[in-house]
């Protein structure tokens, strides 16, 4: 019986610790604007990342948008201060930026982190809303 509990609790640690290191390498999911509207609906457990320069930004954003800037050289810093456990939506423009964003998250550890396919072009492309 004691035999059986190691066993268990060794193949426990196991399946844990395969799944948290697939949840880090996991590749990022890109998802259409629809899917990303759907998911920004959630403004509870949902934060939205705009990861286009401040200028860009001043031209039309999503609403409720967070503006980390991905081509300064504190991303990485401001990265660090957000919650990894929370879920994020990143989007810049065309979605090359939100991309390379997305997977620096996802190496920092965070477990739920999604990118809007075709950027914020293919977001007014389908006559969703921004804000300016």
């Amino acid at each position: 019986m004691k035999l059986q509990k190691i066993l268990f609790l060794t193949l426990a640690i196991l399946v844990f610790n395969i799944d948290l290191a697939e949840a880090q390498t996991s590749p990022v999911k890109n998802i259409s604007a629809a899917d990303f509207e759907g998911l920004m609906k959630n403004k509870g457990a949902v934060r939205v990342l705009d990861v286009r320069t401040p200028e860009e930004v001043a031209e039309g954003h999503l609403a409720g948008a967070i503006n980390l800037d991905y081509n300064t050289n504190n991303f990485k810093n401001e990265l660090a201060k957000l919650d990894k456990k929370r879920t994020y939506l990143v989007y810049c423009k065309v979605g090359a930026r939100s991309d390379n964003a997305a997977k620096l998250m996802k190496e920092a550890g965070f477990t739920h982190v999604y990118a809007l396919e075709g950027g914020l072009d293919s977001w007014i492309k389908e006559g969703k809303p921004i804000e300016k």
